[in-house]
């Protein structure tokens, strides 16, 4: 089990952020040692999965996707 050390919520939607939501939840990432996680709060699926691709394609770990109604909680780590 992962240790969660930050959280990102980009459930508010993009007109709400002065910064990219990609661009935050790289920031959050920076750093990552092996056994912690960023947990990323998302609204809908396309940006489930926009943040799960970009993690992948970016060399991150997907730990869990945990939904919540049109809500999804994507926890992130580094991989090995």
């Amino acid at each position: 089990m992962a240790w969660i050390v930050r959280t990102v919520d980009l459930r508010a939607g993009i007109e709400l952020c002065t910064d990219s939501p990609i661009g935050r939840v790289q920031q959050a990432l920076a750093g990552l040692e092996p056994g912690e996680a960023v947990a990323v709060w998302v609204k809908g699926y396309a940006d489930e999965f926009t943040v799960t691709a970009w993690a992948k394609r970016n060399g991150y770990t997907v730990l869990e996707v945990q939904r919540e109604g049109e809500e999804a909680r994507i926890l992130l780590g580094v991989s090995l």
